[in-house]
């Protein structure tokens, strides 16, 4: 699951660490790392830019079926670079991102406004053109040229930028979905396979990992690292924080992605449509906020009829967020993967009325406990729910993940061997004993509908240190009985002997 480990990789970050050290101890330091990798964005596009027509452009006109970025001259790095002992480096700079947004819509809409780069650079106008020159300066070195190989060529450029992303997460301080582990994005793509030519869904894509799990996914399971700029490949994505959509779009763009839909707004209330309809999509995928809350009043009113079956209570909007996803489903193809909080699985009301309603349409096809503390900083049990459209067997199976987890010194960890034995039992569809428990989809709606993995899969015996200490001692004391019957026949025997040797004297 983890990606290249390349020496380019770590030179790549190593010069970006560099550089984001112009712009410590300004105010914002989360809008520093995002103007950082604003500025990458706009290297990468003048560097990949051919600024003339040349003998090679048959030749680059194949590799340009990939996503580039178009950097008109205005917005060329050359250009910044060239003018910055000139005062006005931060006009510049800025302008120069509208110019490269408005000559990119598709991938650059609404993105840089939506950063607030400005709070990354000081107030006083003299150190701002100072903190800028510098930057500059530090991005002329080798290990950030990018002449000669598009984007989506560089992987080296998406790792370093997803770390560069992590280290500021907390500085950031966004109170977003969780941070979804590589392991976990990477088991939730592998369950639900997309392809090439399918669409993916995210509704509470905070920054992306989702997506870009997906991306991933297509380009390692099915060859398709040539096509993923393609225009068959689409990603949509949802949240209601525009700054964290932001983020997802220079991600996934930074890592070569195009064709890229991610919009500001709640998905329970503000559904992607397409022709007044509601959007439907091969794959779905989410791991939302685990505390999710929503307007209940809104489900009665909904012109798509997604909350039909009951209305997911007000402080619980889980149910709800499943009920949506369910119904952007493509009712032949579709499939999906949430991560829930464990009430969802158990509670009664309205959320048991919406399980019988899923396990009676067939619609449950794996449920898996996760290892508590997956998600730092919150203490909440969660599952993975996998739903899917049009299924082939009547039978839901339960796994408890956890009993697969490696050990570590406060939380068990779901590390790629778990997550990849998680996939296998998932494909496989057997019952192991203490792991697994495949059950007919009809057995579990005579059961209330509960969906909870503790109920159906039961803990393998643990060896029992008393148990087998009694058994040892009670061994013990069998040896010791068969020990003194020898003795005591040896015994009667060499008595016997002494006897006949005393008599023949």
């Amino acid at each position: 699951m983890s990606r290249i480990p390349l020496r380019g990789a770590h030179a790549t970050l190593a010069a970006l660490t560099s550089a984001r050290e112009v712009l410590e101890g300004g105010d914002d330091a989360g809008s520093a790392t995002l103007l950082l990798l604003a500025l990458l964005l706009l290297k990468i596009a003048s560097d990949t830019t051919p600024r003339e027509p040349s003998a090679d452009s048959a030749a680059l006109g194949a590799v340009r079926s990939l996503p580039l970025l178009e950097a008109p001259s205005q917005a060329h790095f050359e250009y910044l670079f060239q003018q910055r002992y000139t005062p006005g480096n931060a006009p510049r700079f800025m302008a120069a991102l509208r110019v490269l947004a408005q000559a990119n819509p598709s991938q650059l809409c609404n993105l840089f406004p939506n950063l607030r780069l400005e709070n990354a650079l000081p107030a006083d106008a003299e150190r701002r053109d100072t903190a800028l020159r510098r930057l500059l300066d530090r991005f002329c070195i080798p290990a950030l040229d990018f002449r000669g190989r598009p984007l989506a060529h560089r992987p080296d450029v998406g790792e370093a930028v997803d770390r560069m992303l992590e280290r500021s997460a907390g500085r950031r301080g966004s109170a977003a979905s969780p941070q979804v582990p590589e392991s976990l994005a990477w088991l939730m793509t592998a369950l639900t396979d997309p392809d090439t030519d399918e669409s993916v869904y995210d509704p509470t894509c905070d920054e992306g990992s989702l997506l870009l799990a997906a991306a991933r996914w297509v380009s390692d399971a099915h060859g398709g690292h040539s096509r993923l700029g393609a225009h068959q490949w689409l990603l949509f994505g949802q949240d209601r924080d525009p700054g964290r959509c932001a983020v997802a779009r220079l991600r996934l763009v930074l890592h070569g992605l195009a064709n890229l839909h991610i919009l500001a707004g709640e998905p329970l209330e503000e559904p992607l449509v397409d022709g007044g309809q509601l959007r439907r999509f091969r794959v779905c995928l989410a791991c939302p906020p685990l505390t999710l809350r929503w307007s209940p009043a809104r489900g009665y009113h909904d012109p798509h009829l997604r909350f039909m079956h009951a209305i997911a209570p007000r402080q619980w909007a889980h149910a709800a967020l499943v009920q949506h996803m369910l119904a952007t489903l493509d009712p032949q193809h579709g499939r999906m993967a949430v991560v829930v909080p464990h009430g969802v699985l158990f509670r009664d009301g309205a959320e048991a009325c919406l399980r019988l309603a899923w396990l009676e349409a067939n619609l449950v096809e794996t449920v898996i406990c996760l290892p508590d503390r997956l998600f730092a900083g919150t203490p909440v049990a969660t599952a993975l729910l996998v739903m899917r459209a049009a299924r082939r067997d009547a039978a839901v199976l339960f796994v408890d993940g956890s009993a697969l987890c490696k050990p570590g010194t406060r939380k068990p960890r779901l590390d790629a061997t778990a997550a990849e034995d998680i996939r296998r039992i998932c494909a496989d569809r057997a019952s192991v004993p203490g792991i697994a428990h495949l059950v007919r989809t009809d057995e579990v709606a005579a059961s209330g509908g509960s969906l909870s993995v503790a109920r159906y899969v039961q803990p393998a015996p643990a060896s029992s240190t008393a148990a087998d200490f009694a058994a040892h001692r009670q061994h013990r004391i069998a040896l010791t009985a068969q020990l003194d019957e020898i003795q005591q026949a040896l015994n009667a025997e060499l008595e016997a002997l002494a006897l006949e040797l005393s008599e023949a004297e």
